[in-house]
């Protein structure tokens, strides 16, 4: 395998340069995986790890295997972008959503405040600083301003 860049549940949204992969075979992409099964990849492969309103869909009884797939294939300091549904009453109802996330929801696997998971060996340290106070409050009183959330991260090995 050539790229060292993997997409996650690419859909119809390939990236040029980058390992397409998706459970849909109908949105062509370079190699149809389900993640919820394991990523088919060596340890320690991918330098970036993007993933746009995919994990979303992931059974919460495959939640810890998918982020300990995601750990492993993942070099030290690999870039892991995500873009995923906020929690409002529109995304939180999807039916084939499993989770919504905010602007904390990764907290438990950063190394800010020493909080970490005893569930899964992914750990992140936070590129891109959460909104100030100011803005989390403002979309917590009105979450139907926010529809998705960005997240980067480096993966502490």
């Amino acid at each position: 395998m050539k790229s060292k860049k993997l997409y996650i549940g690419c859909g119809y949204n390939k990236k040029d340069g980058w390992c397409n992969i998706d459970t849909a075979k109908e949105v062509n992409p370079d190699m149809i995986v389900d993640i919820e099964k394991g990523l088919p990849f060596p340890d320690n492969i991918f330098e970036e790890i993007y993933s746009e309103h995919c994990l979303e869909h992931v059974r919460p009884e495959h939640w810890r295997f998918v982020l300990s797939e995601i750990a492993r294939v993942s070099k030290p300091g690999c870039i892991l972008e995500l873009d995923l549904p906020f929690d409002n009453i529109s995304t939180r109802t999807h039916p084939d959503h499993y989770r919504t996330f905010t602007f904390s929801s990764w907290d438990q696997y950063t190394d800010e405040d020493n909080l970490r998971s005893y569930y899964s060996p992914l750990r992140l340290h936070r590129i891109d600083p959460k909104p100030n106070k100011i803005h989390r409050i403002m979309y917590a009183l009105f979450p139907l301003l926010k529809n998705s959330i960005h997240f980067k991260f480096s993966v502490i090995k």
